[in-house]
């Protein structure tokens, strides 16, 4: 493990690692009529249902004015649509159409299967431990952040 004045490497190595399988994504998975963020965000809505867009902004780290013009790209291309929150008639609550539930359930296999790829070539790595880990800073983070 890293001394403690070369924590600062984490993030680094986490950007790097970002950056590196979203150029893979991209290459490999992209879906032509999206960009990355928008792909990662019908993923998002894929796997948490029900939530609006300061939510989404909010747990996602995107700024709410930049996922607001993604939302309204996905409207127009018919993968995401938005009603009215019926807790609060301000709130939007974004959801997948079946077309964007179709094209998130599909990314999702292809990253899936990308992940059991990398693991495969790399058996010294338990991916089970490193899941647990992120999972544990994320939700470190987002209770900070609230």
């Amino acid at each position: 493990m890293a001394q403690h004045q070369q924590y600062h490497l984490l993030s680094g190595y986490i950007a790097s690692i970002y950056r590196q399988s979203k150029s893979e994504f991209k290459r490999r998975i992209a879906i032509p009529t999206c960009s990355g963020t928008q792909s990662d965000l019908l993923v998002f809505l894929y796997d948490h249902p029900g939530l609006c867009q300061r939510q989404i902004a909010e747990f996602m780290g995107v700024d709410p004015s930049l996922l607001a013009r993604d939302i309204k790209a996905l409207v127009g291309q018919g993968l995401v649509d938005c009603r009215p929150n019926p807790a609060d008639r301000r709130a939007k609550i974004v959801a997948l159409t079946g077309q964007g539930a179709k094209l998130a359930k599909d990314r999702i296999r292809d990253i899936n299967a990308w992940w059991a790829d990398f693991f495969q070539h790399e058996p010294g790595l338990d991916p089970k431990s490193l899941y647990q880990g992120l999972v544990s800073v994320s939700r470190h983070l987002q209770t900070e952040a609230s």
